[in-house]
């Protein structure tokens, strides 16, 4: 015996899987929420940083405006001020040493701690002569870093620029020393190094931690040292830098003025150490609740899971010593839960086992009733072909019977005798509509929508249920309107509603009352066409009156019913664009109204023109007609229809008699029947297309078979008529003119 494979227990099973998702949950969910935080903290501090560099680069334009204007205002304004200059810088090209301290000792009256001063002489071979308070540069190295300024100020031209020098970033600012007669005659240099009080109020402008370049090194900071080199970070991408332990998004930018001397580098840094500590917080929260909620889910499954796998031990032994034959064995009960109910359920196969006998008998007799019903049911079947044969027989005697009456009618002159004729015509009418009604509606029918008239539908649907309206002692009311509109529908599928609701109706009318009446009222409603049907039954009760369209909902007796009539209905007159209601008070009847779309002007007015277009023109003298058929009373009939119009006839009692005729003599029309033994009238048609398409060309067809959809089709391909028996003379003598006429052109 081969060994058993491996197998994993249910535990196992359930434990792997349960405990691998419960892990994975909060792993995804950290790592979702994580990216989702950090890039939203990134996103912020990069907003911030941006909206920070617009700021400082705002402050900065504004720090030398204003040193610019200090100075501008200074010597317009102030005339002693400006005398005091244009005199300074007279001593100034005297180039003494008198001249030179009397200079820088008015000028250091004028200094602040982080300034530089500066006179120029319009004499290019005077040196600046200047003084500084406590910025830690050269003289002579300020005056090459501003000489630009300088120059320009000596034209006349004033101007403020920020520069890098020795490790300083200096704001400077030139202006010219104007004499009276606005002539130049010297400039004035200002220089004022950007220190620490400004670099705070930067940062409280900015709200950020500001550090100002020079080269590779910090020339100013809002962080003290940064103790990190800045330098060669990207520009105008911010990125993530550590400064003095603490987490930042750094973004580095330059600073120039136009026509500008050198300008200067800078960092703006946003700190982002709070919301990191957050992050970190958060997700070493979710760890640890993650953690513990795995461990307590695990037992809690494992617990679980042992409740369930014991009673499947026993279940399973029990099982098995069920299958060796041993019934008495019982399962006792395990717990109030579903493995309780199979341990219930279990016990109760076991018992029923040994009445299985008797339930095979019981099946093999259910299987013989279910075999009857399916011979009835091809009873049924065959009955319905039958019935299809049976029309075609029914349909060519009442030909003969319809068209020799319609003929007398039209030669008698004795009244009584016409009206014997008319009441012989009106009957075979009446056999002939019941048949075709029968036929129409025990067909199966594709869905195919057409113009309809509601009138005549119903009619028709009335004539069917006639005979068992008129044993129930069930009066029908017709109040139609007569000029109603068509409608677009499937006529057979909208006659089924119509029985459907009026076999209802008359079922209950019988149960109750022998003077039943129903009313059927048709009338045109804004744009709908409305069916009442009333009947004086028992009703409906209330609470059934809402269920009355549910599928498989009946009041009937069971096996009386299958609750689907009035679902189906529902579905048709809802798929036809209508709507359906019923209205009933107990033992006051009830009422179904439908309503149905009238269908599009364009349809309506197309119906009407095929309606009033003419007929064939009479008269055939001097042309020849064939008809074949193999019914002696066709042939007699269709013979005195014709000669009587002038027509030359010949008539062939089969399709070789026909194929005989047509190769003697040719014909300006020839009618064939459709089902004939021997040669029918396909292949009659088949034979002339094949030999002489001239004459295939001038055949029409008749049948008192029913028109079916293969038939429709080859007469639609061919382009061929037919006329279903029995057909009226003046259908046939207009049918055979119109193709004479054609024939003839």
């Amino acid at each position: 015996m081969p060994s058993r494979p491996r197998r994993l227990s249910v535990q196992t099973k359930v434990l792997l899987p349960v405990i691998t998702f419960l892990v994975l949950l909060p792993v995804v969910v950290v790592w979702i929420v994580n990216g989702y935080i950090s890039r939203q903290v990134h996103d912020e501090a990069a907003t911030v940083l941006k909206t920070a560099d617009g700021v400082f680069r705002h402050l900065l334009d504004n720090q030398s405006n204003d040193l610019l204007s200090r100075y501008r205002t200074t010597l317009e304004n102030r005339g002693v001020v400006r005398n005091g200059y244009l005199d300074l810088v007279g001593l100034a090209a005297t180039n003494t040493a008198v001249g030179a301290n009397s200079v820088r000792s008015s000028l250091d009256q004028q200094l602040g701690g982080d300034t530089v001063v500066m006179l120029l002489s319009l004499d290019p071979a005077t040196p600046p002569i200047g003084a500084k308070g406590e910025v830690p540069l050269e003289l002579a190295d300020f005056a090459r870093a501003s000489g630009g300024l300088s120059r320009a100020a000596l034209r006349g031209e004033g101007g403020a620029d920020w520069v890098t020098l020795d490790g300083m970033v200096l704001n400077v600012a030139a202006l010219p020393i104007a004499q009276p007669d606005h002539q130049v005659a010297g400039a004035l240099t200002v220089g004022a190094r950007l220190g620490g009080a400004t670099m705070q109020e930067f940062k409280r402008l900015t709200g950020a931690e500001i550090v100002i370049l020079a080269g590779a090194a910090t020339a100013a900071s809002t962080l003290g040292a940064p103790g990190v080199a800045l330098g060669g970070l990207p520009t105008d991408a911010a990125q993530e830098v550590v400064v003095n332990g603490e987490h930042y998004l750094a973004l580095r930018g330059a600073y120039a003025q136009e026509a500008s001397m050198g300008g200067f580098r800078y960092v703006l840094l946003s700190s982002h150490e709070r919301s990191l500590r957050t992050l970190g917080d958060m997700r070493r929260t979710l760890a640890e609740v993650s953690f513990a909620g795995i461990l307590l889910s695990a037992a809690v499954v494992w617990f679980f899971i042992r409740r369930v796998i014991h009673p499947l031990r026993e279940l399973r032994d029990t099982a098995e010593a069920v299958g060796r034959g041993d019934f008495s064995r019982k399962i006792g009960r395990l717990a109030n839960d579903e493995c309780g109910d199979l341990a219930e359920a279990f016990n109760g196969m076991t018992t029923n086992l040994q009445a299985s006998r008797a339930e095979l008998e019981k099946t093999v007799e259910t299987l013989k009733a279910t075999q009857t019903q399916l011979i009835q049911s091809e009873k049924l079947s065959a009955v319905g072909q039958f019935v299809a044969g049976v029309a075609h027989e029914l349909n060519n005697p009442l030909t003969a019977v319809i068209g020799f009456s319609d003929l007398l009618v039209q030669t008698s002159t004795d009244d009584k005798i016409r009206l014997h004729l008319e009441r012989i015509a009106k009957n075979a009418h009446r056999c002939h509509k019941i048949v075709q009604n029968l036929l129409g509606f025990a067909r199966q029918h594709p869905p195919e929508r057409s113009l309809v008239a509601i009138n005549g539908a119903i009619d028709e649907v009335l004539d069917i249920m006639a005979y068992d309206f008129r044993t129930g002692n069930v009066a029908i009311v017709r109040e139609f309107q007569d000029d109603l509109p068509l409608i677009l529908a499937d006529r057979h599928q909208l006659q089924q509603v119509f029985v459907n609701i009026l076999s209802n109706a008359r079922q209950a009318i019988q149960a109750v009352r022998h003077d039943g009446r129903i009313v059927i009222r048709t009338q045109l409603s804004a744009a709908l066409v409305r069916i009442d049907l009333i009947d004086n039954g028992p009703g409906v009760r209330p609470e059934h009156l809402s269920r009355l369209f549910d599928p498989f909902f009946t009041t009937k007796p069971i096996g009386k019913g299958t609750g689907l009539g009035l679902s189906l209905c529902y579905g048709i007159v809802q798929e036809h664009g209508g709507t359906i209601r019923a209205q009933s008070e107990l033992g006051q009847g009830a009422t179904f109204v439908i309503e149905l779309p009238v269908a599009p002007e364009s349809a309506q007015l197309r119906d009407t023109d095929a309606a009033l277009a003419p007929g064939g023109r009479r008269g055939g003298a001097g042309r020849r007609v064939l008809v074949v058929d193999d019914e002696e009373e066709i042939l007699a009939l269709t013979r005195e229809l014709l000669r009587a119009d002038g027509y030359e006839v010949e008539t062939a009692s089969s399709g070789e008699h026909g194929v005989a005729a047509v190769r003697r003599t040719r014909f300006d029309v020839i009618v064939s029947d459709w089902k004939m033994p021997g040669m029918n009238g396909i292949q009659f048609y088949e034979h002339l297309l094949a030999t002489d398409r001239a004459a295939a060309s001038r055949v029409c067809f008749m049948t008192g078979d029913v028109i079916n959809d293969s038939l429709q089709e080859f007469l639609r391909l061919q382009g061929r008529t037919c006329l279903p028996k029995p057909f009226s003379i003046k259908d046939f003598q207009d049918t055979v003119a119109d193709l004479s006429e054609r024939g003839s052109g």
